[in-house]
């Protein structure tokens, strides 16, 4: 066994389930993204705007980093380690329903790194969740742990895109091509998505072949931010303004919430591809008729907690 696939095996052992090597570059997307900034469409995200040549390389985030392990593990394994009381409330998206899953991947870096410098005992690393500037979901892709679909989500044939992604940097050369199969390393995918050519579709190899006119995530989207296929504009997105945004919340966007608190789930639950994916239910406790420390108890440790910091 090579000491990349020690090292794979190794993240499979600590409860990812998605993992594949590629090499540390500047992303594909980077120029989109800047595209994408330029027009506006990060909102009041202005680290995004501040920081975005960050992005251009994982070098910022990890000086002479050659490789990335990219790893995925989905929601019902974070979501289902353990009970929380986060569950009890209404209008919480399903993502957040649970513990931090940043603490439950930092957890298991710790034993990752261990590895590495048994490994690579010159080399060095470094483990980031979505905190860190690097465009993960490309890496993602270019380490064959999925596609990404018409509503900017990564999908995997198997978990849909019901998944927390996370990268580990290496100073080290890691073989890629021993990662040809990456989505396959855990356990045979289910390719039956039952859903129709028109919808989505997998190969021989498990590879999606996304979208094919599948417009749902589009047409459903209640104020309209997924402006077209593969582009989303924060300006409108629910998401950013019941997480991201501090403050006021203008009178339009402010109608389209409903019973919504933090986050929205319509483009992930539309989405044919996660139509076999476990569900987490939702609360039926309104957070907005709690105190602020009855609240603030029950989100402890759930994502929710950054509302209060």
């Amino acid at each position: 066994m090579s000491a990349t696939d020690e090292l794979q095996s190794a993240a499979l052992e600590l409860g990812f389930e998605l993992c594949g090597v590629t090499l540390a570059k500047q992303p594909k997307t980077f120029d989109a993204f800047e595209r994408w900034i330029d027009a506006g469409r990060h909102a009041g995200m202005n680290h995004l705007a501040e920081k975005r040549s960050a992005r251009q390389h994982p070098d910022f985030v990890l000086r002479g980093v050659q490789s990335i392990l990219m790893l995925g593990v989905s929601f019902a394994t974070v979501l289902g380690s353990e009970a929380h009381p986060v569950r009890q409330l209404a209008g919480v998206a399903e993502y957040a329903r649970g513990i931090d899953y940043h603490d439950w991947i930092r957890q298991r870096f710790g034993k990752l790194e261990t590895k590495h410098r048994e490994l690579f005992p010159n080399g060095r690393c470094r483990g980031v969740v979505d905190t860190a500037p690097i465009l993960e979901k490309q890496f993602a892709v270019e380490a064959g742990l999925g596609q990404i679909g018409y509503n900017t989500l990564l999908i995997n044939p198997k978990y849909g895109s019901k998944i927390f992604l996370a990268a580990f940097l290496s100073t080290e050369y890691l073989q890629t091509d021993s990662n040809s199969n990456a989505m396959n390393i855990h356990s045979n995918i289910n390719t039956n998505i039952n859903v129709t050519n028109s919808e989505v579709e997998t190969s021989e190899t498990g590879t999606i072949v996304l979208c094919n006119n599948c417009r749902r995530c589009l047409n459903s989207c209640p104020t309209g931010a997924l402006v077209q296929p593969f582009v989303l504009d924060a300006r409108r997105c629910l998401n950013y303004w019941t997480i991201e945004h501090r403050g006021e919340v203008p009178p339009e966007i402010q109608q389209k919430l409903g019973q919504r608190f933090f986050g929205c789930d319509i483009c992930v639950n539309i989405c044919p591809c996660n139509r076999n994916c476990p569900t987490f239910p939702k609360g039926t406790v309104n957070p907005k008729t709690l105190g602020s420390e009855t609240l603030r108890h029950l989100v402890s440790g759930s994502p929710l907690e950054r509302m209060f910091r």
